[in-house]
């Protein structure tokens, strides 16, 4: 059914104003808020920033992984014979899935982007970064997801005893 022009639309809407968005330490213009931790299903929730045309380092997700473009536009690259290549460019509202083991790299469009990312870890790993050499240099597990979580103040982790 389509949508009338003379829809209601909430007032409220995401206003990531409010969000103290947590810098990643070492890459300039992306920066994270975690949205919760899921021990239970080994999951982590969290909304991304890029600033305008940032790309951030090579990575791999080691599991599931669902991705929706909150704002902006937000590209992903591939690494082809031949280098990285633009793979696919993802306009705001797009959601996508892949099932991990997927080696690439992301950017911001002309005014950046802010994307959710549910996260499924595979021993206790989620996401894998990589140099220029395509050599792995460190990971991101749940407990440091966690950890982050804790100590900023982001929605607690879940705790599903309780």
């Amino acid at each position: 059914m389509a949508s009338s022009s003379t829809e209601v639309r909430p007032q409220l809407r995401l206003d990531d104003a409010a969000i103290d968005w947590r810098p990643l330490r070492g890459y300039d213009g992306l920066s994270m808020w975690v949205l919760g931790v899921n021990d239970a299903r080994q999951q982590v929730d969290i909304f991304f920033r890029f600033a305008p045309g940032v790309r951030c380092p090579a990575h791999r997700h080691l599991g599931p992984t669902d991705t929706l473009v909150v704002e902006g536009e937000h590209r992903t690259w591939a690494l082809g014979e031949d280098g990285w290549y633009l793979e696919q460019v993802r306009p705001v509202g797009f959601f996508g899935s892949n099932e991990g083991d997927h080696l690439h790299s992301e950017q911001g469009g002309p005014q950046g982007a802010i994307i959710h990312l549910s996260m499924v870890a595979v021993g206790g790993v989620i996401w894998e970064i990589f140099d220029d050499d395509g050599q792995c240099i460190g990971e991101m597990t749940l407990d440091d997801f966690r950890k982050v979580a804790e100590r900023h103040g982001s929605v607690q982790p879940l705790d599903v005893a309780n």
